[in-house]
């Protein structure tokens, strides 16, 4: 990981990377959010913006450690958890406040920007997950307006592939 420069020697599970980033190391501690940063480099229009973009973004966040995992790591963390491989980029972000209270609402969240095929839309995603971040407040619950964002994208897009569907030969329209 590029910031803390420790590629693990065998493949570690989410749960070793999340109890890593906690573990007390000095003043990156002080911060509330670890986000890791996972892209092994797939070419297309919504990786090349997410590479492109996130250094602009990311040194601006002050309340966040932000971990940069090599190819090697991320292919290691796809052996442990396969599904992970093809939806990369993705950002995990870890609440370390949430994590260390054990909090019933979950700790974080993992964004697969891959699966994402509108390039405006992958961008204002990043933008407004790191808007997110920025205005947390001690105690908040930051997986609440992701949840909240999901849900309503998720509905949005249910909605898109059925009138999709009523519109197209396969949906039934065309016979």
């Amino acid at each position: 990981m590029s910031q803390a420069e420790c590629p693990p020697s065998e493949a570690q599970s989410s749960q070793q990377l999340v109890a890593e980033a906690a573990a007390p190391n000095g003043a990156a501690t002080d911060k509330r959010f670890d986000i890791f940063v996972i892209d092994v480099g797939w070419k297309s229009p919504v990786s090349e913006n997410f590479r492109a973009n996130l250094h602009i973004a990311l040194p601006y966040q002050r309340n966040c450690n932000v971990y940069f995992l090599t190819a090697e790591q991320c292919f290691a963390l796809a052996h442990v958890h396969p599904s992970m491989l093809g939806v990369e980029p993705s950002l995990i972000v870890i609440d370390r406040h949430a994590y260390e209270e054990k909090r019933r609402e979950g700790y974080g969240f993992k964004l697969n920007l891959g699966l994402v095929r509108d390039l405006a839309a992958a961008t204002n995603l990043v933008k407004w997950i790191l808007a997110v971040l920025a205005e947390q407040k001690t105690g908040s619950d930051v997986t609440r307006p992701i949840r909240t964002l999901i849900h309503k994208e998720g509905m949005r897009g249910a909605i898109n592939i059925m009138s999709e569907l009523a519109l197209s030969t396969a949906g039934g329209h065309g016979h």
